[in-house]
Formats: C-alpha cells, sequence, structure tokens
C-alpha cells in the first residue's frame, strides 16, 4: 500500500494553522452532524412522500418508523448543542431539531427550539426560521400572527431572490385558506402565487389547483380557462391527466356530451393514462346513463365494478350498477347484494351513504314481501286442504332424500380416506305448519303489508306507478281498511304526478267527506279549496280531560260514565273515538272484564275505523275473535259439555262433604256471560249473546246495545274488585282446597259469608294486615244461596298460595 506522506503532512500543517477551532467542526461534524443530517434527510423525505395535495394543510400523521427516525435526529442535535455550542454547525441543529419535533407534530417544543434560534444575531438561517415559526403559528391555529409572518417572509424571500422559500410560504398561506373554507382569499393568494417566478412543472400544477377550486365553487368558466392554461407549460403526466380528465368532466356540465365522450376517449386511447383507466370508463358510463344509453351504461360499470374492484372508481362503478339494476332491470335482490357490496368497497363516504339508504329500503321491501309470501302459504292452507298434505309429504319426502344423501355421503368419505364428514345439505327445508290465524285476519295483515309496500314505493323507491298497484291492491283485500285516508290521499296524490287532476279531486274529496276525524281531511280540503278543520281546539276537550282525571285518580265509576257522555253527545268530536277507546282501556286492564273490552272496541273499530285510536286496537280485537272461534271449537268436542254458550256448574265439596265451590267444568269459557254471571252486569241489560259474538264473522254490537245504564252496572257491581285485586275469580277452577288458578295466577279463599257486609268487614281487616284482599258474590245453586267469598291474591305460584292458606286455615 503507498501512502502519500506529503498530503498528511498538508493536513496536520492546516490543523495546527487553523487551530482548535477548525478540528472542533471537524469533529462534529463527522462524529455527530453528518449522521444526524443524513438521518433527517431521510425522515423529512417520507414525510413529503405522504403528502398527496400540493395545497393541504393538515399534517399527516406519520409513521412510527419515521418518527423514531426524528427521535434520533433530536438525541443527536441536541448532543451538538449540549457540548459543542461554538461549532458552526450549532444554528443548523437547532433548526433541525425544530424541523423534527414540527413533523412530529409537537408543534408548542417546535416553536421553543425555532425562538431560541430567533435570538441568535445574523443568522444564516434566520428567513428560514421565519418561515417556520410562521407556519408553526398557523398550526397552533394563532391565525392572525401567522399570516402576518408568512407575508414578511414572502416579503424578504422576494428581496432576497429566495425562491424555495416563497413558495413554501405560499403553499403554507394557501392551504390555511382552503383548510378554512376561505375560497375567496384562496384564489386570490394562488393568483399572486401564479405571477413569481416559478418553475414550469409547478405552474402547470398551481394552474390545475386553481381549476379544481373554481370547479369545486361551480365556476366552471373559470375552471374551464385555468385548465387550458395547463398544457401551455411543462405538467408531469400525474398532473396532465388531471387537467385534460377534468376539462372533459366540465364539457358535461355544459351539456356537451358528445364533446366530453371525445375528450375521455382521447384519454382512454393514449398509453400512458393506463393507470387511469378505471376513472376514465366510470366517467363514459356516467355519460351514457345521462344520455340514456341504459345498456352501455351498465357494460361501463360492471367493467370498472370487476375489473378494478379495490379502487373508489371500482365502489362507485358498483353503486351505478346496483342503481340500474334496481331502476330498470328491478331485479331488488341482485342490486341489494351489489349496494352492500359498496358500503364496504373503498368508494368515497358520499356514495357509501347513498348505498347504505338504498340497502335499508331495499331490505324493507324484501322482507315485505317475504311476509306476504308467507301470508298467500297460510291462505292456501286454511282454504285448500290438499295444498297442505302436498306440502307435508313433499316435506316427508324431501327428508328422506337429505338423509339418504348425508348417508351415502358419509360413506363414500370412509372409502376415500378423507376426513371432511360435513355434509352439505342444499335444500332449506321448512315444515309446513297449519295457521293459527283466520282467514279474515290473513286479509288484514294482507292489506296491511300492500299499504306499506306502497307507501315505499312512493315516497322512498320514487316508483308511484307501482305504488298506485300496491295500494289498490290494499284497498281491494279488505272492504274496511283502517288506512282508507292515507290510501285514498295517496292515489290522489299519484294522480296529480300523472296530471289527471279530476281523478285527484275525486279522492281528495272522499277522504274530504268520509273521515272527518283524519288530519289528512285538512291535506285534502288544501286541493279542494275547502275551510280547514282546527283539530287543535275541540269543545268536548276539557269534558275529556276532566274525564281523564278521573281516571288517573282510579275514579273508574265516573271516569266511564263521563266518557260514555262524551261518546253518546258528541259522536262527531274526535274525543268520540278516543273515549271510546279509554273505556275499553279501563274495562280491559282496570276492571279485567276483556269481554266487555272486547264490545267496545268492536264499536270503535265499527264507528270509528279510520281512527288511530281503531288501527291500534284492531290486532288485538281480530285475536280475540280468533281466540272465541278457537275455545267454541274446543269446548263442542268435549263430551262433559252439552251446550256450547251454557256453563255447567259441579259441586266442589271438601274432605268433610262441607260445599265450598261453585266451578265451571270447562277448560275455557266462550262468552261475555263469563263475567255477567258472576257480577250480574250486562246479560239482562245487553242482551248481547255469546253465540253472536261466536258465530259472526263481524261480531259488532249496534249502538242499542251499549248504553249508559249498563257502563254504569258493570261499575257498580266491580268497584270492590276494582279498588283491591281488579280481577273476576268467581268462575276459575279448584286446584286443591281453597286455592284457585286463573291462568299463571293462584288465589286464596279465606271465608265465605251470606252477608256482604260482614263479607266487606273481613275484607278491611285483611286489607289492614296489608293483604291484597277482596270478595266475590256467587250463587251456589244446590243451596239456592248466594254467598260472599273473601280471597287473597294473585300469587304467582302454587307454593306461595298454600303458604298463605296453612296461615289462615291451618291445612
Amino acid at each position: 500500500m503507498n501512502i502519500n506522506y506529503k498530503n498528511i503532512v498538508i493536513i496536520i500543517f492546516l490543523f495546527i494553522v487553523s487551530g482548535c477551532g477548525y478540528w472542533s467542526n471537524f469533529k462534529t461534524y463527522f462524529n455527530t452532524y453528518y449522521n444526524a443530517l443524513e438521518i433527517f434527510t431521510e425522515a423529512e423525505s417520507e414525510v413529503k412522500d405522504l403528502r398527496k395535495d400540493l395545497f393541504g394543510f393538515e399534517e399527516l400523521k406519520i409513521t412510527s418508523n419515521t418518527s423514531k427516525k426524528f427521535d434520533n435526529v433530536i438525541k443527536k442535535t441536541s448532543a451538538i448543542m449540549q457540548y459543542n455550542k461554538d461549532s458552526d454547525y450549532f444554528e443548523d441543529a437547532l433548526l433541525m431539531t425544530g424541523k423534527s419535533f414540527y413533523y412530529q407534530q409537537n408543534y408548542s417544543r417546535a416553536l421553543r427550539k425555532f425562538a431560541e434560534l430567533e435570538l441568535i444575531p445574523d443568522s444564516k438561517l434566520s428567513l428560514e426560521n421565519k418561515l417556520w415559526i410562521g407556519k408553526s403559528h398557523l398550526q397552533l391555529r394563532e391565525t392572525e400572527k401567522a399570516l402576518e409572518e408568512l407575508d414578511n417572509v414572502k416579503k424578504i424571500a422576494l428581496e432576497e431572490n429566495e425562491q424555495e422559500i416563497i413558495e413554501e410560504a405560499y403553499k403554507a398561506k394557501i392551504g390555511y385558506f382552503l383548510y378554512d373554507k376561505d375560497y375567496q382569499s384562496s384564489t386570490e393568494e394562488i393568483k399572486k402565487f401564479l405571477e413569481t417566478d416559478i418553475s414550469d412543472e409547478l405552474r402547470a400544477e398551481v394552474l390545475y389547483e386553481l381549476g379544481a377550486l373554481y370547479v369545486k365553487l361551480e365556476d366552471y368558466k373559470e375552471a374551464e380557462k385555468a385548465l387550458a392554461f395547463v398544457q401551455d407549460y411543462s405538467p408531469t403526466p400525474e398532473t396532465e391527466f388531471k387537467s385534460r380528465f377534468e376539462l372533459a368532466k366540465i364539457q358535461k356540465k355544459f351539456g356537451n356530451l358528445e364533446n366530453s365522450l371525445e375528450l375521455l376517449d382521447e384519454l382512454r386511447d393514449e398509453g400512458k393514462f393506463a393507470d387511469n383507466l378505471d376513472k376514465i370508463n366510470l366517467e363514459i358510463g356516467k355519460i351514457n346513463y345521462e344520455k340514456g344509453n341504459i345498456e352501455l351504461a351498465l357494460d361501463s360499470f360492471t367493467d370498472v365494478d370487476t375489473t378494478f374492484t379495490k379502487t373508489e372508481a371500482g365502489g362507485i362503478a358498483g353503486f351505478y350498477r346496483a342503481e340500474i339494476i334496481e331502476k330498470y332491470i328491478h331485479d331488488y335482490d341482485s342490486s341489494l347484494v351489489l349496494y352492500k357490496k359498496t358500503i364496504s368497497s373503498p368508494a368515497s363516504v358520499e356514495y357509501k351513504d347513498k348505498a347504505k339508504s338504498k340497502a335499508v329500503l331495499l331490505d324493507k321491501y324484501i322482507n315485505l314481501r317475504k311476509e306476504l309470501a308467507r301470508l298467500d302459504r297460510d291462505f292456501q292452507y286454511l282454504t285448500n286442504e290438499e295444498r297442505f298434505i302436498k306440502d307435508s309429504l313433499d316435506y316427508v319426502q324431501q327428508v328422506k332424500l337429505d338423509s339418504a344423501k348425508t348417508a351415502s355421503g358419509s360413506n363414500q368419505n370412509v372409502r376415500g380416506g378423507t376426513r371432511n364428514t360435513k355434509t352439505t345439505i342444499t335444500s332449506k327445508l321448512i315444515k309446513p305448519a297449519r295457521p293459527k290465524i283466520s282467514v279474515d285476519s290473513i286479509h288484514a295483515l294482507n292489506s296491511k303489508q300492500y299499504f306499506e309496500l306502497a307507501n315505499l314505493f312512493f315516497t322512498e323507491l320514487n316508483y308511484p306507478d307501482s305504488a298506485y298497484i300496491y295500494y289498490n291492491l290494499s284497498l281491494n283485500e279488505k272492504e274496511e281498511n283502517p288506512n282508507q285516508a292515507q290510501t285514498y290521499y295517496a292515489i290522489g296524490s299519484y294522480y296529480l304526478t300523472i296530471n289527471e287532476k279530476a281523478k285527484a279531486d275525486s279522492m281528495f274529496n272522499l277522504v274530504f267527506e268520509k273521515f272527518p276525524f283524519n288530519r289528512l281531511r285538512n291535506e285534502a280540503a288544501k286541493h279542494l279549496g275547502k275551510p280547514l278543520y282546527d283539530f287543535d281546539k275541540d269543545p268536548v276537550e276539557e269534558e275529556y280531560t276532566a274525564a281523564e282525571e278521573m281516571f288517573n285518580n282510579s275514579d273508574y265509576k265516573n271516569a266511564l260514565k263521563n266518557l260514555f257522555k262524551i261518546y253518546r253527545k258528541h259522536p262527531n268530536s274526535i274525543f268520540a273515538s278516543k273515549s271510546l277507546y279509554t273505556i275499553g282501556f279501563i274495562l280491559e286492564n282496570k276492571l279485567n272484564l276483556p269481554d266487555s273490552a272486547a264490545s267496545i272496541y268492536d264499536t270503535l273499530n265499527t264507528k270509528y275505523k279510520t281512527t288511530e285510536y281503531a288501527k291500534s286496537i284492531q290486532i288485538k280485537l281480530n285475536g280475540y275473535k280468533d281466540s272465541k272461534v278457537d275455545k267454541k271449537d274446543h269446548t263442542e268436542k268435549k263430551a262433559a259439555v252439552k251446550d256450547s254458550i251454557k256453563t255447567q256448574q259441579v259441586d266442589i265439596k271438601s274432605d268433610d262433604g262441607r260445599i265450598i265451590e261453585n266451578e265451571i267444568v270447562s277448560d275455557n269459557v266462550e262468552s261475555d256471560k263469563e263475567e255477567t254471571d258472576n257480577v250480574e252486569v250486562i246479560e239482562e241489560k245487553n242482551d248481547l249473546k255469546n253465540n253472536e259474538a261466536v258465530n259472526s264473522n263481524e261480531n259488532k254490537i249496534n249502538d242499542k246495545e251499549i248504553n249508559d245504564n249498563e257502563v254504569t252496572e258493570v261499575v257498580n257491581e266491580k268497584v270492590d274488585s276494582i279498588t283491591t285485586n281488579s280481577f273476576d275469580i268467581s268462575n276459575i277452577p279448584v286446584i286443591s282446597r281453597d286455592i284457585y288458578k286463573n291462568d299463571k295466577l293462584y288465589y286464596v279463599q279465606i271465608s265465605s259469608w251470606q252477608s256482604e257486609k260482614i263479607a266487606k268487614s273481613e275484607v278491611d281487616k285483611l286489607k289492614e294486615q296489608n293483604h291484597n284482599a277482596f270478595f266475590v258474590k256467587t250463587f251456589v245453586d244446590n243451596l239456592s244461596k248466594i254467598y260472599f267469598r273473601v280471597l287473597i291474591g294473585p300469587f304467582n305460584s302454587f307454593m306461595e298460595a298454600k303458604k298463605v292458606r296453612m296461615k289462615f286455615n291451618k291445612y
């Protein structure tokens, strides 16, 4: 190895001449600063690579690896500042430390380092440091101070011809204005920026950003001007594509669809833009969609959706594909799948939100159709016994076939030596079951489903023709449709959309004349030019409020009287239907007279079918009627019951032969007489016969069948039960000595008296002991006498009731 001793001597001589300061700088640079600068440059490059927007304001979150590099830089520069304060690299170390903190988004610490550098007089880094101070103040939202500092930096940089600092100051200021949505200041600042001495490549990029800003402001003429100038400079391939692509879209905005297609075709044919084919083809599909070329549009959207699945354009294309399949092919199942696919795609938030809304609506549609299919199957089973038998046999046959496939598959797996023992059964088996509702109930539910489907098509999916079909199906399904007012009004609105005003007015007139208590009456009146009714002010309101107050105070007797008076005296008031509803509620839930409540509900449903109160009890009322029919059928099959309406009474005797109970043999009592036999309320005055409720499909109560005296009789006979237990115990089965069960509740008889006064006294004594006591009036046939039985309850279990019986009766 040849050693140049002459050079070594020269270097040693220079060290001796220059002294210790030179040696210090030399050692600092090579030992610390060089390493710090190398790491910083690498980390800063990674930060800049994250930035996609020329005028981006918010600093993006850096990776943990990049952050560690800045930590390493800070560690090394801190060593220089601590141990080498006289080094020429001290100022550079300060600035590098501040920048590292800035990139880590620790703006306060960054600002402290920049402030330290600011204190060094005549620093060569003074101007660059001022730039970073302004940027830090912007990030800390000290806006006024920051903008003033950046303006000062621009002024000094222009004087000193520091082009890079000029550019960074403009970028920072423009970026903030865009972030703050101050678009006027943004455009003004961009125009000033274009007046500076910037490179052609940067000028092209700035012009594109100006054009894009005008597009956002929907000033397409100014956007076109700015974008057209981009090609006059030296744009990068990316900037060139973006500007020409935006120009094509602007032509579409101007209505020049053919020009737009021509520009897009040119872009597609140029190989250098192959990476942007997804965007180009998506836009071509949109134009064909707008022109009405549905097949061409669908082809383009399908191509982009399937070829560029993982791109934003692919996600958006999937949305348009779903929309076309929904609107023009009416394949809602397939469109639903595509909408759900869009939700999980890289599509923009705008399209994802649209897809979510569409998916919710189509899910609703599909569920309604499934329910209609189920109701149709139930209807077939109720009206066609052969259909039920056939489906049952098919089910059994399918089970056998699937079982055979399972066994065969298992044998093949064994012979083939495979470990996979799972067998896939392709058919989803549904075992036929006899419906538990009546044909009338199916018609009512069908009507409801059709009505909801019609609303879905009319108000949300925007298919009025389909809505019209379903509205008519809803009306035809059930003669007394609870949604008649809404349906007629909707059909009237449909006629307006197709400019058939005469037909529309006929529908609105139906609403106005036939439904005086429905608020849609006023909407119809507006179309017809008729006077409006003030639903919010009714002279009967005060009477109803008073009756409601009695109800709230548990004064059911007077509440029922006053509510019934409102119904009788003001049948055309909106409070008439509300009063009937409240009467039924009290009878059902407070007096435990379900049959009487059903009579009231039936009157409500007959006279005020279109009101919200009638709608709210319709399903309950239909269920009540169905249960009566079922009970009748069940009772007729019992040999112990000779008459389906009259109940047989037998004596229940204790071990010593004492008669202790009047008991109903039937498992279920089918009529309102179940209540009135024991509290002697409705039957004598009402003349309401049970067989009418059971055998009549309509099960309606005429006005003559409900009168003021009847309601009073009900309340007078039931008053003690109201305030104590609110349940009629007289006709429930005995399951053990002095213990009775009704549904899932148990009651204990404490004593029995011929004197009502004594029975009341005994009840009072028990109440004083905090027992839930009451008495029931019962006629004992064998003794031909009336007894008043004192009871406690209800209890949730037999054992609980037995413990109470043992406490009082010692057995």
